[in-house]
């Protein structure tokens, strides 16, 4: 029982394995190139910041973290009554009176000898209490970078908590909506990630503000630090990409002219700004996917390089490592004239021909078993090397194309169009998913049309 159920998973991986290749493979058909043949190689340390820093903006100094009172900043006493407005609105009938609330309550004793807020100019009654509980003291431009602020807030009816960005320069936040959570009876905690665009870039000033149960509205400014910026190098490997970590999954090339390869590459980044991602070599260039949360992104990038490259190489900055890394592998056009995407008849498909060769021995295999020890599912696993059989033999259809359909690199709608027919065309169908057709031109270009151009 045991060996059968060992033979049973390894004759299942191996089918799966032949036959299925995934998203990536739908691009161009082939499991052959993974990243079994790329190379990593370590490159050149960080240089001192002196040779890779542009000269700093005076104002552009390290200061400590401050709150200030939003009045202090501006005047944003009906701005802050609005943020709220809409949620006050439906718990009092469209009727709010915003109350002036006290940070410290009014059955505290504290005799006017001790604690005279009027009397000193110095001492200000604070609503809310903001501090950076963590931040860089030094980030690089376009690196994607976290800033983790602690609040204390007095009251202890919170019912809402908003924050807005105000002043900067030159800079993203790529989580403006993060939410407050509460830590403690009177303390919250956020975390925000940004990103700077220029050397010169600065920055906002923080504001956070809050509502109490009764309406109450509250602001307090944390006023921005200022981290060291550094650019770095840029030469024609350098790929833009700032990461904890960057991996090729998969790469693919393709001929796409006299001249020039289509390469394709499905890369994984931690912390990365896997959006800026550009290699200078590159005649034509994008990204057709990107898919991402705060800490993780993927991309499918493609690239047409001038076919005298005879291997792919770009580096990225390693921030776990604090160094350049290397990546590289060899670019080895598939032969569409031997592709299991344009050669599906096994008799004109060795590859296929020995995937039909095996999965009639694993059937009848598996009708033999069930022959002798007469068990149902034992006949159920001859019936799906059949099916898969049925599959891997379906001939290649024909249909037309008519003229200025478009040739996409991946099956939707924002990706690259890389090739317009000019002429109605006779095209191979290689595979349907969804509202898209993969089809072969007759001058062995590839590429994904919507169905609505197939005829």
């Amino acid at each position: 029982m045991i060996f059968r159920s060992l033979f049973l998973l390894f004759a299942l991986v191996i089918a799966s394995n032949n036959l299925y290749g995934g998203l990536f493979d739908s691009i161009f058909g082939s499991n052959d190139q993974k990243k079994s043949d790329i190379v990593i190689e370590e490159s050149e340390p960080i240089p001192s910041d002196e040779e890779i820093t542009n000269p700093r903006n005076p104002e552009n100094v390290m200061v400590e973290e401050e709150t200030i009172s939003a009045d202090e900043y501006l005047d944003s006493s009906s701005e802050d009554e609005k943020i709220f407005e809409d949620a006050s609105a439906d718990d009092n009938d469209n009727n709010v009176d915003v109350v002036e609330e006290k940070a410290i309550s009014d059955d505290e004793d504290f005799s006017s000898e001790t604690f005279d807020q009027e009397s000193d100019p110095f001492i200000k009654e604070r609503n809310i209490l903001l501090s950076f509980a963590k931040k860089p003291d030094k980030v690089y431009l376009l690196q994607h970078f976290k800033v983790d602020i602690k609040a204390l807030i007095p009251q202890t009816n919170i019912k809402a908590i908003a924050t807005d960005f105000i002043g900067g320069k030159d800079f993203k936040v790529l989580n403006r909506d993060s939410q407050w959570l509460k830590t403690g009876e009177n303390s919250y905690e956020n975390s925000f990630y940004f990103k700077l665009l220029t050397p010169a870039a600065k920055l906002p000033n923080i504001k956070v503000t809050n509502q109490t149960q009764n309406g109450g509205v509250r602001s307090e400014i944390l006023k921005p630090f200022a981290p060291k910026i550094v650019k770095l190098r840029e030469d024609e490997l350098f790929c833009k990409v700032i990461a904890k970590n960057l991996e090729v999954l998969h790469h693919q090339e393709r001929k796409y002219d006299e001249n020039a390869n289509i390469i394709v590459l499905e890369i994984n980044a931690t912390l990365g700004n896997l959006e800026d991602f550009h290699i200078p070599v590159a005649l034509r260039e994008g990204i057709d996917q990107l898919k991402e949360n705060l800490t993780k992104q993927k991309i499918f990038y493609f690239a047409i390089v001038p076919n005298v490259k005879k291997r792919f190489k770009f580096k990225y900055f390693n921030l776990s490592r604090n160094r350049y890394e290397v990546i590289s592998f060899d670019i080895k056009p598939i032969d569409t004239k031997i592709s299991t995407h344009t050669e599906l008849n096994p008799q004109k498909n060795k590859y296929i021909l020995y995937k039909v060769v095996f999965l009639i021995a694993m059937a009848l295999l598996f009708v033999l078993l069930f022959i002798k020890y007469r068990k149902y599912y034992l006949l159920f696993i001859a019936l799906l090397f059949i099916a898969l059989l049925s599959f891997v033999q379906m001939p290649i259809t024909k249909a037309k194309l008519p003229a200025g359909s478009a040739l996409r690199i991946l099956p939707m709608s924002n990706s690259t169009v890389f090739f317009r027919t000019k002429i109605p065309l006779e095209v191979d169908i290689l595979l349907k998913k969804e509202k898209y057709t993969k089809v072969l031109l007759p001058n062995k270009k590839i590429g994904w049309v919507n169905n609505e151009d197939i005829r």
